[in-house]
């Protein structure tokens, strides 16, 4: 693979909802470390179940998936396409509050904190996961970069598995969905002392 990790861009979704308690706690933290705190979720409680109990990552000492900060390779992950349709939980057409944070794969490796590649949803029994960067090159880059993913929901869902917790300086970018957001975040960040660039990204969503 050409790209270098710098350029392997990695989002993570999350309600504009929950930003203030990122910026509070300082970053990001694994759903392990979030089970007690009050958060307006994003995916099914069934599979975040799985990922907290039942599926462990090998390459990383056997932890759970849940103690982990997850990212994906793109924006408009699946995840974010059954959430907004309301199959959640959420309300259909939910996607409107939903943010892409923004970092790369390289800003993760440098936080020397343990980390691994998924080939694909790392909620499911059969993935695969490895803390060598030269798994990069078996991800299907074909549909995770591609708009019309059907018959390869699982490939497309390959995540970028960060241990415990994701500083916030970490955050490169923030994509939203409309201008009413993108003012939203602006005003919530007016007084941290790190800003990531925050703009409208319309075709990050469905």
């Amino acid at each position: 693979m050409s790209l270098r990790p710098e350029q392997i861009l990695i989002y993570h979704i999350t309600d504009v909802e929950n930003l203030p308690g990122i910026l509070a706690k300082g970053g990001l933290c694994s759903d392990a470390a979030m089970a007690m705190a009050a958060h307006n979720v994003i995916g099914y409680d069934h599979i975040k179940e799985r990922r907290l109990k039942k599926i462990r990552v090998p390459c990383c000492g056997q932890r759970f998936v849940g103690e982990f900060v997850p990212f994906y390779f793109c924006a408009r992950s699946p995840m974010l396409f059954t959430t907004n349709k309301g199959q959640t939980g959420r309300l259909p057409g939910c996607q409107k509050s939903i943010v892409h944070l923004v970092s790369t794969v390289a800003m993760g490796i440098r936080l020397e904190r343990a980390w691994a590649i998924s080939d694909g949803n790392a909620g499911a029994f059969h993935t695969f996961f490895y803390a060598e960067l030269d798994a990069i090159n078996i991800l299907d880059w074909r549909a995770i970069k591609a708009r019309d993913w059907r018959g390869k929901t699982h490939q497309k869902s390959a995540e970028f598995l960060i241990a415990d917790f994701f500083p916030w300086t970490g955050v490169q970018e923030i994509g939203c969905h409309n201008l009413a957001v993108t003012t939203q975040v602006r005003m919530l960040l007016q007084d941290q002392a790190h800003r990531p660039i925050v703009n409208v990204k319309s075709n990050w969503y469905y």
